[in-house]
């Protein structure tokens, strides 16, 4: 038996990365998404905290028409991240985690997700 070595190869790293602003109102918006082998992970938040502070999870199912979700971590009482990962779950077709962390009302929520969806779209080499 002698002293062969041999060279190990590494695969190359499978995860994209992109990073935008969305502007809604008069309030700028950071967004990182990391898109691994099956799943996607948006974040958005102030981009001068870069806090953590909540989390949740989507998926398919084949038994339910809507996509399954829970909230790792963060409040109950806000569903902003649960709602966001369900929805894109369901349009991309993958497990999604979603880390929602700037305070938004109602009102410009709808308009964050259609810029989100819009980032989405004019991005395809993300997916």
């Amino acid at each position: 038996m002698g002293n062969q070595s041999e060279e190990l190869s590494k695969p190359e790293c499978s995860f994209k990365f992109h990073d935008f602003t969305v502007k809604v109102g008069d309030l700028s918006i950071g967004c990182h998404i990391i898109k691994m082998e099956n799943c996607v992970y948006v974040w958005v938040g102030d981009l001068n905290q870069n806090a953590m502070n909540d989390l949740s999870f989507a998926i398919g199912s084949p038994y339910e028409k809507e996509p399954l979700a829970t909230k790792i971590m963060g409040p109950i009482a806000n569903e902003s991240s649960t709602s966001l990962a369900k929805r894109l779950s369901k349009k991309l077709s993958m497990a999604v985690y979603v880390s929602f962390n700037v305070q938004i009302d109602n009102l410009s929520l709808p308009i964050l997700e259609r810029k989100l969806r819009d980032e989405f779209n004019s991005h395809p080499e993300i997916f």
